[in-house]
């Protein structure tokens, strides 16, 4: 086969790990001044544009369409370039993880001006390409309207994370006037004593009341979110995410929130709380070790007695220092979800190959902090970022800063979004893919950190 295409398109490079055979055809990608096509065909071919190969994969390979990921152990990879997944393909191989190679949230999407559909086909290209056949999944991450699930499952997503924070009530703007169906929580909660191992959860009137207050109208919009997915879809991971507040996640809280969806009858496959010390994108856990180990088991004890679902570690990226207490505790049921990390991966490709272009990038980011970091939990300065120095500084001392790597990491709309700085976007583009094994390579690497230290 190779031999009779090379012979008819000499311009074209077949990549091998790609070569599919299904009936009496042929299925591979090829690769042409940079630009990849899919080739259909056995004695004769068809050339096929990349942006039209998707949909065909999909109905020819039953393995190129996204599955739930059940209660395996998972790890989500977010890709906001469209090039990271081969990356993450090698990262996650010969692991015990189910990866989520297409993982993207609303607010990405609308910062890069990518869609759902977009993202999966990238995803769909890479893992023909790499020859992937195990599987992945596609999370519409942190889902917070109707339309957005809908968009998500018209795509063929299998993995929604339903984010509640808007709902999510302030313990200390309490009014019990606020409350709807008080009287129901009170009938199934007050009074009530769960005995888990060896500890105790109490529900007094008034815990029950702040709980209703704080979570209620939240777990309305999460069974309101949960009917409509499986009114449209029946197999498919559900994820419930509370991390993105303010308020850690106690112990009544947790089990609250999960004698709640289980009364709701909601099949929910993972849970992300607000574990104590800080998430900031980009860098380290920021606290206290000890005290993070030792909630984090009775958060697991809460889990093993209503279980079984995983617990979801979110903003899951470079927190290196709990990694192994996570894979200790939480043992073969969890949920990793990192996004940003491969992103900085991609500027750290451009600062290796082209310093100027880094500059020019940094120099834009600065510019642009205040409106991006609007949205994010980050304790970056950037007065500490100085433009002088990162022309000459080392890879390894530039992206050990963290006031730099955060400021990477919540710039990705200001140079992938439609409406940028067109000179910029296309500059980094053309390098990116210029150095594409390289950056695949780093990719890989540092995801690997990752996974090893949850294993």
């Amino acid at each position: 086969m190779n031999k009779a295409f090379s012979l008819q398109y000499p311009q074209f490079k077949v990549i091998a790990n790609s070569v599919k055979k299904q009936g009496k055809d042929y299925f591979f990608m090829t690769e042409k001044d940079g630009e990849m096509y899919l080739a259909i065909g056995n004695r004769s071919f068809r050339i096929i544009q990349k942006k039209d190969a998707p949909s065909i994969l999909k109905k020819t390979f039953s393995f190129l369409n996204p599955v739930p990921a059940g209660r395996k152990k998972s790890f989500g990879f977010g890709d906001r370039t469209g090039f990271a997944t081969a990356g993450h393909i090698k990262a996650v191989k010969g692991t015990n993880f189910f990866p989520v190679f297409a993982q993207q949230s609303a607010r990405e999407l609308e910062r890069t001006g990518r869609s759902f559909s977009n993202v999966v086909d990238d995803v769909v290209i890479w893992c023909f390409t790499e020859g992937w056949s195990e599987g992945f999944g596609a999370d519409a991450d942190h889902a917070k309207t109707i339309d957005i699930l809908n968009n998500a499952i018209d795509s063929g997503y299998t993995y929604f994370t339903i984010d509640p924070s808007d709902r999510i009530k302030k313990p200390q703007h309490f009014s019990i006037k606020e409350i709807k169906n008080l009287n129901s929580y009170m009938k199934n909660y007050s009074g009530k004593t769960i005995n888990i191992e060896n500890f105790s959860i109490v529900f007094e009137d008034k815990t029950v009341a702040m709980l209703a207050f704080i979570y209620g109208d939240a777990l309305d919009f999460i069974e309101e979110c949960y009917r409509f997915i499986y009114d449209k879809t029946k197999r498919f991971d559900f994820e419930v995410s509370v991390d993105e507040t303010g308020i850690p996640t106690d112990f009544q809280a947790h089990v609250f929130i999960a004698m709640e969806l289980q009364k709701r009858k909601i099949d929910f496959n993972s849970l992300a709380l607000r574990f104590p010390g800080r998430f900031e994108k980009g860098i380290d856990y920021i606290g206290d070790t000890e005290i993070f180990s030792k909630e984090l088991m009775i958060h697991n004890k809460i889990r093993n007695y209503f279980g079984p679902y995983k617990l979801s570690l979110h903003s899951g990226s470079d927190k290196f220092s709990i990694y192994p207490i996570f894979n200790n505790i939480a043992g073969k049921m969890f949920h990793i979800k990192t996004s940003g990390t491969s992103w900085i991966e991609a500027i750290k490709t451009i600062a290796v190959v082209d310093r100027n272009l880094f500059v020019d990038c940094i120099n834009e980011f600065i510019k642009q902090f205040a409106k991006n970091s609007v949205s994010y939990e980050i304790s970056a300065d950037i007065s500490q970022i100085d433009v002088d120095t990162i022309k000459k500084e080392s890879i390894d001392k530039l992206f050990s800063n963290k006031h730099l790597r955060q400021l990477i990491h919540i710039s990705y709309g200001t140079l992938l979004g439609c409406d940028t700085n067109n000179i910029l976007r296309n500059r980094f583009f053309e390098t990116l893919r210029k150095n594409l094994p390289m950056y695949i390579q780093m990719v890989e690497q540092h995801l690997k950190n990752h996974i090893k230290l949850l294993s």
